[in-house]
C-alpha cells in the first residue's frame, strides 16, 4: 500500500476485497475504481489470503463476502473487528441471505451491507457513508431483519405489541442511526420518528434507546444461537 493511502490527510480511501469469486472481484474493482476517491490495494479469495493482506497493511474499508464472513460464528469477523478495529467492514450479502445470519453480523459490527448485485451507486453511497462514520444499510435489509423479528418464537409480548413501523425504527435504532438517519432512510418527519421512539421504549419498558436496541440485540443473539428467548423486557 502507498503511504498516501496511510495518510489520513489524504482524499483517496484505501479499500480491500474479499470474495471467492474472482470475476466478482474485478467488477467490484472497476466500480470502485472508478469513483476516483477510493482505490483498492489488495484482493483475497479466502480469510487466510485475508488476514495476510491485513498483516501487511491495513485499509480503511473491507469489502467482505458474507459467506466468508459469517463462517465459525463469524469468527473471522469477530477477529478482524479486534486486531483491526479502524477498519470500517462493509458485508456484501446475496438476496438469499439468512436473516439471522444477517443480524448476526450487525450485532458483530459492520460498518454497512448491501446486496452483492447492487448498482454502482449503492456502492458508492455505502463506501462514502462508512468513512463519514454513519452506518449503512440497505432498504431491502432492513425489511430482512424485520420479518426475522415477526417470525422469533418470542413468549413475551413487548416485541409483538410494536407495530409495523416502530419495529422498522427499532431495528434501525439498534443498528446505531441517530433520528435524522432514521427519518431520511424510512421517509418520515423527525418529529414522526420521535414519536415511535418514544412509543418503542413505553411498550419495551426500558428507558433509553441504548438499553432498547441491547434489548433488540439479545433477541436477534439468542434465535442465532439457537435458544429460545423467554426473558421479558423489563427485566433487561
Amino acid at each position: 500500500m502507498e503511504k498516501r493511502s496511510q495518510n489520513s490527510n489524504s482524499k483517496v480511501v484505501s479499500v480491500v476485497i474479499c470474495d471467492r469469486q474472482p470475476l466478482f472481484r474485478l467488477g467490484l474493482r472497476l466500480v470502485i475504481e472508478q469513483m476516483g476517491d477510493f482505490r483498492v490495494v489488495g484482493e483475497a479469495g479466502d480469510a487466510d489470503e485475508l488476514l495476510s493482506i491485513l498483516t501487511g497493511s491495513v485499509p480503511k474499508i473491507l469489502i467482505l463476502d458474507a459467506t466468508i464472513a459469517a463462517s465459525e460464528g463469524f469468527q473471522l469477523l469477530r477477529q478482524i473487528k479486534f486486531l483491526y478495529p479502524t477498519v470500517k467492514v462493509v458485508l456484501t450479502v446475496p438476496k438469499s441471505v439468512n436473516p439471522i445470519e444477517l443480524a448476526g453480523a450487525i450485532q458483530v459490527g459492520v460498518a454497512a451491507c448491501l446486496f452483492r448485485d447492487s448498482q454502482p451507486n449503492l456502492v458508492r453511497m455505502a463506501l462514502q457513508s462508512v468513512i463519514a462514520g454513519k452506518p449503512w444499510l440497505q432498504r431491502e435489509l432492513a425489511g430482512h431483519i424485520f420479518h426475522l423479528l415477526n417470525s422469533l418464537p418470542i413468549s413475551d409480548e413487548p416485541i409483538r405489541s410494536l407495530t409495523e413501523k416502530e419495529r422498522q425504527v427499532l431495528i434501525l435504532v439498534a443498528k446505531g442511526m441517530t433520528n435524522k438517519e432514521i427519518a431520511k432512510h424510512l421517509g418520515l418527519g423527525l418529529q414522526t420518528v420521535k414519536t415511535h421512539i418514544s412509543h418503542i421504549l413505553q411498550k419495551l419498558k426500558v428507558r433509553s434507546r441504548a438499553e432498547a436496541a441491547r434489548y433488540t440485540l439479545a433477541i436477534l443473539r439468542s434465535s442465532f444461537n439457537g435458544e429460545q428467548v423467554t426473558t421479558s423486557a423489563k427485566h433487561r
